[in-house]
């Protein structure tokens, strides 16, 4: 686990130096709003087609009474953006994890079932303002047990602001 957390940082150290180069228009970014089940948090670094994105993303309460919460490092991919729209995919895999009343707790976590991904659109206002919408696939743990896994398809409404 510990050599994957390691993977990950170490491909984040390239998207950071091209996120820094300004004939590439790379650019950081903060983003948060709220959605279907809840909050969520987006920092990215890249360019304006291709961007590295550390996800927060608060999946609602599942029927057992347990709160689950994901997060997630994805590779997003946007369009070329005309007239500030653009539509932008994601692929990544993270960690969600449901808290049950009773201090129980269960995991989807990496390769195994955190894969994820998304669709979205995004509207860009001015060179440090943005608007997005999107809606990602995770699957989470329903049950105590973790062996009850379901499907859910938050969607988002978010701000972003560019640096």
């Amino acid at each position: 686990m510990r050599l994957r957390i390691l993977v990950f940082i170490l491909a984040l150290l390239p998207v950071c130096a091209l996120a820094d180069d300004a004939d590439n228009q790379g650019m950081f970014y903060l983003a948060g709003g709220g959605g279907s089940h809840g909050p969520s948090l987006t920092v990215g670094a890249g360019t304006r087609v291709d961007a590295l994105e550390l996800n927060a993303i608060h999946l609602g309460t599942t029927a057992y009474g347990g709160t689950a919460k994901f997060v997630g490092l994805s590779l997003v991919q946007n369009t070329t953006p005309k007239y500030g729209f653009n539509a932008l995919v994601r692929l990544g895999m993270g960690r969600e994890t449901t808290s049950f009343p009773g201090g129980l707790a269960a995991h989807q976590m990496w390769f195994a079932n955190g894969i994820y991904f998304g669709v979205g659109a995004q509207y860009r206002i001015g060179d440090h303002f943005a608007l997005r919408a999107e809606v990602n696939r995770i699957r989470y743990a329903a049950s105590p047990g973790g062996l009850d896994n379901r499907l859910r398809y938050p969607m988002t409404l978010s701000a972003m602001l560019i640096f």
